[in-house]
């Protein structure tokens, strides 16, 4: 492969390389090397002639470019294809080196980007610097091309860092040894309230509730050491005063020397998972408060559903009626985690065989876990019964269920009624069992005075009254369940 002859020019002014014979391919002992000493440098370089076809290139540049352009028929550049930094086709005659053969003046600050045959595409910085004689006459130019690559993907690693701490829903902040806040994102800015203006300068002790203070004090100790804080779990304070619970993860940072300079700080809002935790802890307890209560219930109906019964196969019966209710009852309060459950769907939830023979009213009353129970057996106990010796026995027969609260009253009370109607003749039953336990002593835990049960001739009625506060949930719904 013929190469043009190089010689160095020792003259004032000119280049350190110039042409001789054109077409001589003869080398001195200068330019052999040279030529060594260039394919020996990690940098692409290559040279021209003043028309700007390339008279010689080292391995760097052909390992840039990707390929091997021809000598003396190649031109400007080496490269398959060249773009601008945006992406922009850039012709080879546009170039850089094509500027500076034009122009006579080297090129700088100038980036494009070179693409290989196979398709890579190479960032790069050229240094195109024209070449001349000892009588000043442009000879032609060398160029050396610094590959961008490594820079390019370390911006394009910023970038993609800078993104995920901006977007992060954590709070991420650094600060420097005396506390002081120097970068803040959106992540804290949503969580504590501030906005980057309003805190980077100030310490770190913005965030911090005053009974906190000290923990900054050993945080920075151990980070002055090079010690990593992980999820440490803590209280900070917001811009309104708000308290939350988070979790810190707290790294120090160093320079390029590896000197520690700060920290880094991640802080996660885990606000609701206390809360969630805090819920759990008192379902946990509830569950096992409710299961001791499940076991006397059930101990009770077992017990009391064998009087006045004439056969096991009675007594089983009402056992296991009596039991379903009451699981019924319970499923509905773990699906609720044991907030309560609306009267209005307990009564729809018992009475539901007989919906067209039962009419309901009454405003929304959301009643306590042990309430529930109680109610649903209380209401269990009337509808048997209405079923088997009162109203719902006959065709014709109806019940009206209505409840009432009354507010003016000091404290607040509660009426719940329950009335049979176009029934059979009831009586007064000679013997008492588990129902009648149910309604007079069970729930007269809620009653002022005694519940009220009548056995008029058209069917029972039954009456509770009592403080509203003592049959209702902590929480309360704002609409009637439908």
């Amino acid at each position: 492969m013929p190469y043009g002859k190089l010689e160095v020019n020792k003259g004032v002014g000119a280049g350190p390389f110039v042409g001789r014979e054109a077409g001589t391919v003869t080398l001195n002992d200068n330019e052999q090397w040279w030529r060594a000493f260039a394919n020996a440098l990690p940098a692409a370089i290559y040279m021209t002639d003043p028309s700007g076809r390339i008279t010689f290139y080292n391995d760097a540049a052909a390992e840039l470019w990707g390929c091997h352009p021809e000598i003396g028929k190649s031109e400007w550049c080496g490269s398959w294809k060249l773009y601008w930094p945006d992406g922009t086709p850039l012709a080879h005659d546009e170039c850089p080196m094509a500027v500076t053969l034009k122009t006579g003046r080297p090129v700088r600050g100038v980036e494009a980007v070179a693409e290989r045959p196979d398709g890579t595409r190479v960032p790069f910085m050229p240094y195109p610097t024209p070449l001349y004689d000892a009588s000043g006459a442009l000879v032609g130019a060398v160029n050396m091309l610094v590959d961008l690559t490594d820079r390019a993907r370390a911006e394009q690693m910023r970038r993609q860092l800078a993104s995920i701490v901006e977007s992060s829903d954590d709070a991420i902040i650094s600060k420097n040894f005396d506390g002081t806040i120097t970068s803040w994102n959106t992540g804290a800015e949503r969580i504590f309230g501030y906005t980057g203006e309003e805190v980077i300068g100030k310490s770190i002790k913005v965030l911090m509730p005053p009974d906190r203070y000290n923990e900054e004090d050993g945080i920075l100790a151990r980070l002055r050491k090079g010690e990593r804080i992980d999820h440490y779990e803590t209280i900070r304070q917001r811009k309104d005063g708000g308290l939350i619970d988070i979790s810190l993860t707290v790294s120090p940072m160093r320079n390029a020397e590896g000197n520690l300079i700060g920290a880094s700080k991640i802080a996660r809002d885990i606000t609701e998972r206390k809360h969630a935790e805090a819920r759990q802890s008192l379902l946990t307890r509830e569950l096992h408060h409710r299961t001791k209560n499940l076991f006397a219930v059930v101990q009770a109906v077992v017990s009391r559903s064998f009087a006045g019964k004439r056969t096991v196969e009675e007594a089983e019966t009402a056992v296991l009626d009596r039991l379903h209710s009451l699981a019924q009852t319970h499923m509905i309060l773990l699906e609720r985690e044991w907030q309560g459950i609306d009267l209005l769907e307990l009564v729809r939830n018992e009475m539901r065989a007989f919906t067209s023979r039962v009419v309901i009213s009454g405003p929304t009353i959301v009643l306590s876990a042990q309430a529930a129970q109680n109610f649903a057996l209380a209401l269990h106990e009337l509808a048997t019964n209405a079923v088997k010796y009162g109203a719902l026995s006959v065709a014709v027969g109806r019940v009206v269920i209505e409840w009432a609260v009354d507010t003016s009253s000091e404290p607040a009370t509660f009426t719940l009624h329950w009335q049979e109607r176009d029934g059979p003749t009831v009586t007064v039953p000679r013997q008492t069992g588990f129902g009648t336990t149910v309604l007079e002593r069970v729930m007269a835990e809620y009653a002022e005075q005694p519940p009220h049960i009548e056995f008029a001739p058209g069917g029972v009625n039954y009456r509770v009254a009592g403080p509203l506060e003592g049959v209702l949930a902590t929480v309360q719904t704002d609409q009637p369940l439908a």
